[in-house]
């Protein structure tokens, strides 16, 4: 009788996840080619609006949140998150929904504050997994950006959040918060292990490229590194995940679903995550709604 091996498990690979940051020296060429020598002739389409446009919508945001519900197709998955998906998830769409429709502004702020929380929250625990130390130097290297970016995209695109006494406060402290960030990041490095300060590096290169395309009117340049380098992290993640999981026999009744198609489950998820996501936004007509189902969406994801 022959022994039944179990099939090999699929691993993210630490050489993905830092190329990944490979976007930032190509968004910085851009930017520096735009402002030297085309007089910042894309400046006019840097800002918030660029974020509804169908291409960008079409593999970015939409996609890899889609992706992240796929789990719940996952009976055993689902059974152990029943009351969040049937009570608390409920309560926080219409919660959401209601603060669109009264403060539509506000809302996009949640909705902005939301994603930078989630996705400097998601790098620098990658950071954690490749053996970062964790401690009060890394709580630190995780909160102070997340405080400047969200102060910085609320200051830059919906400044009437602001109380009027605060806003004069608001540049200094994202300027002092950015020398903070310097110093917190070389001890960070000093403290990590050879094999993960770089991607210590990459991360805080993330924050500074940031703030840099942010303080200089480039709102989406800014947006789509750090949704660039969120969502291919994810991704990796998720399809690691469901193909790990749906090896052998497929639990997941969404992968069930398309088990005629001949493709591995690492190759099905990003497909129909994008597919589903151009669903979404071919239903989400006028830019307004479609912001609508973009916050919703995303606020469930997080």
């Amino acid at each position: 009788m022959e022994n039944s091996q179990p099939p090999e498990l699929v691993k993210i690979s630490k050489r993905y996840l830092l190329a990944v940051y490979l976007i930032l020296p190509i968004l910085f060429f851009i930017y520096v080619g735009d402002v030297w020598f085309f007089d910042s002739a894309l400046l006019p389409y840097m800002g918030l609006t660029s974020l509804v446009l169908p291409l960008y919508i079409l593999f970015f945001e939409l996609p890899h949140i889609i992706a992240s519900f796929f789990g719940f197709a996952d009976k055993e998955y689902f059974n152990h998150y029943k009351k969040h998906l049937l009570f608390f998830l409920p309560l926080i769409l219409i919660a959401t929904g209601v603060l669109l429709y009264v403060n539509f502004a506000l809302g996009v702020t949640l909705y902005l504050v939301g994603t930078v929380w989630h996705g400097l929250k998601q790098q620098t625990g990658i950071a954690l997994i490749l053996g970062a130390r964790p401690g009060w130097v890394h709580s630190v290297w995780t909160l102070v950006p997340i405080i400047i970016t969200s102060l910085a995209y609320i200051y830059y695109i919906v400044p009437e959040v602001f109380p009027v006494q605060l806003i004069a406060y608001i540049s200094p402290i994202i300027f002092a918060g950015i020398f903070l960030l310097i110093l917190i990041t070389i001890l960070k490095m000093w403290q990590s292990v050879p094999k993960v300060r770089l991607y210590v590096l990459c991360v805080s290169s993330l924050f500074f490229f940031s703030y840099l395309f942010i303080l200089t009117g480039y709102i989406f340049l800014a947006f789509f590194a750090m949704r660039f380098v969120h969502d291919f992290s994810a991704f990796a993640f998720y399809t690691t995940h469901d193909q790990n999981r749906n090896q052998g026999e497929r639990k997941n009744y969404i992968y069930k679903l398309f088990s005629a198609v001949p493709l591995p489950v690492f190759i099905l998820t990003p497909l129909l995550a994008i597919g589903f996501a151009y669903l979404a936004r071919t239903t989400a007509e006028g830019l307004t709604i479609g912001y609508v189902v973009l916050v919703l969406l995303g606020i469930a994801h997080y």
